[in-house]
């Protein structure tokens, strides 16, 4: 047997049992994540929406699928925005941040937009404040405030946006959801 052999046959067994020694049992998601279970299922939303303060107010349906990923940890919600003769799909993904002790969103849209936000929940309200990027670097600063029926299957909702360079008022609607997947 060469040097290399003994060497590799000594050193693999410590390796092996660090391996498995060092490893935690598996973890687990903060309770504090439980706060989005109110959200997961499918959700058919209508309302109105303007782009602009003066512009012309038209008629949304957005169509929400959230759903616990990744063991737990993450919500993903896949978003379709019907309104102004436009479809737009967008992806949101929801967590905890366990340090900073707060609930964020961060938003994907088909057109180039990005999105950060955190939430807060108060009993049956969610707020959302952050602010959103378009793909031309303009900045829009948002607050949305959900309240939820007391049996957590109705929604309604209201937006308040500020562009960088003019007030755009909002989106407001009904949610009812289809299905619940707990």
């Amino acid at each position: 047997m060469n040097l290399r052999c003994i060497g590799v046959s000594m050193i693999l067994p410590g390796l092996v049992s660090t391996c498995v020694y060092g490893q935690s049992s598996t973890p687990t998601p903060p309770p504090e994540l439980k706060k989005w279970d109110v959200w997961i299922g499918d959700w058919n939303l209508s309302g109105t929406a303007k782009d602009t303060p003066t512009g012309p107010e038209y008629k949304v349906n957005w169509h929400l699928h959230e759903h616990w990923i990744l063991n737990g940890f993450f919500v993903q919600v896949d978003q379709t925005w019907k309104g102004n003769g436009q479809e737009l799909h967008s992806m949101e993904i929801l967590s905890y941040d366990p340090v900073k002790k707060i609930h964020t969103v961060s938003g994907f849209s088909g057109d180039g937009w990005t999105w950060a936000l955190t939430a807060t929940f108060n009993k049956t309200t969610t707020t959302e404040e952050g602010v959103a990027t378009g793909p031309d670097g303009a900045i829009v600063t948002s607050r949305i405030e959900w309240e939820f029926s007391s049996d957590g299957k109705a929604l309604s909702g209201t937006q308040q946006k500020r562009a960088e360079r003019s007030p755009m008022d909002s989106f407001h609607g009904q949610r009812n959801q289809i299905e619940m997947m707990h």
